[in-house]
């Protein structure tokens, strides 16, 4: 039986620009390319009571812009790539928790994920953001 990890993907921060219905149109076209890839194992829009910190009592709410995956822990490293390639030129963070610590990993290209692979396999509680690049002021010689 596989090892499934439930992990949030966080478009709110990515600059999209998308109105409200366009936004749900680009995460439900995520949600079936992710689906019929075989990247994850299920996907839908998240709730407030999806994250703990939000969570409240009443009606849950949709969140704008985050979905909930059950991921097979083995195909992490496809859906990161997978999520690099759809926003080329965006700085994904994954954050998640190992032996009580919490891990921020940041990064732009394939090259970064390789190399923190060990690490995020062996984390739980696990959650994407992908934000605008940060871009850093040029400097005079």
């Amino acid at each position: 039986m596989p090892e499934l990890c439930s992990v949030l993907i966080d478009f709110s921060e990515a600059g999209l620009d998308l109105d409200r219905a366009d936004l749900e149109s680009f995460l439900l076209t995520i949600v079936n390319e992710m689906e019929s890839g075989d990247l994850v194992q299920s996907a839908c829009p998240a709730r407030d009571e999806d994250i703990p910190e939000a969570a409240k009592s009443g009606i849950a709410a949709f969140l704008i812009g985050v979905l909930t995956t059950e991921i097979n822990r083995k195909n992490l490293g496809r859906v990161m790539d997978y999520l690099g390639n759809l926003r080329y030129g965006k700085t994904l963070t994954l954050s998640g928790e190992m032996d009580g610590m919490t891990y921020n990993i940041e990064y732009r290209n394939k090259q970064e994920l390789d190399q923190a692979a060990n690490t995020i396999e062996r984390l739980a509680n696990l959650r994407v953001k992908i934000r605008e690049q940060q871009t850093q002021p040029e400097t005079q010689p």
